[in-house]
């Protein structure tokens, strides 16, 4: 992996860490700019469930960002692979979120990324979370947004 290369994915992976920690906080916008708009975008929420297409991927952020209490995450580990256009993001995160009585739950997540150059820009295609028993505490029941 090139230099060039290297540094455009770690910078879109920190962008998608910039934007959890936002939506947190309530703001779920900025998965709108590093999420891929297409029909073939997905997520699997740590909560459950296979969202198909940029659609139902952001009606699920926008519901999460509605319930956020707040907190933070932080990655501690992370391994990329790059193959052309594609390029796969596994990391740990470790954090501090709030549930809906306010109060702090520690949590440490494993996550997967797929992002797709599209345009001369790397965009989430496709983003994995573990189904981890301490996040459904902190975000409730799954949701079918």
């Amino acid at each position: 992996m090139s230099t060039d290369e290297s540094a455009a994915i770690l910078a879109a992976h920190r962008a998608w860490l910039d934007s959890l920690n936002a939506m947190l906080q309530g703001d779920p916008a900025p998965f709108a700019e590093i999420y891929s708009h297409s029909d073939d975008a997905s997520y699997m929420s740590a909560e459950g469930g296979l969202r198909i297409g940029w659609d139902a991927t952001w009606r699920d952020w926008q519901a999460q960002a509605r319930l956020a209490q707040g907190g933070h995450i932080e990655e501690v580990e992370r391994h990329i692979i790059l193959h052309g256009d594609m390029a796969v993001v596994q990391f740990v995160e470790k954090g501090v979120v709030n549930n809906a009585q306010g109060i702090g739950v520690e949590l440490e997540g494993r996550e997967t990324s797929v992002f797709r150059r599209e345009d001369g820009q790397w965009k989430i295609v496709a983003h994995h979370a573990d189904a981890l028993p301490n996040w459904i505490e902190v975000a409730g029941t799954a949701r079918n947004a």
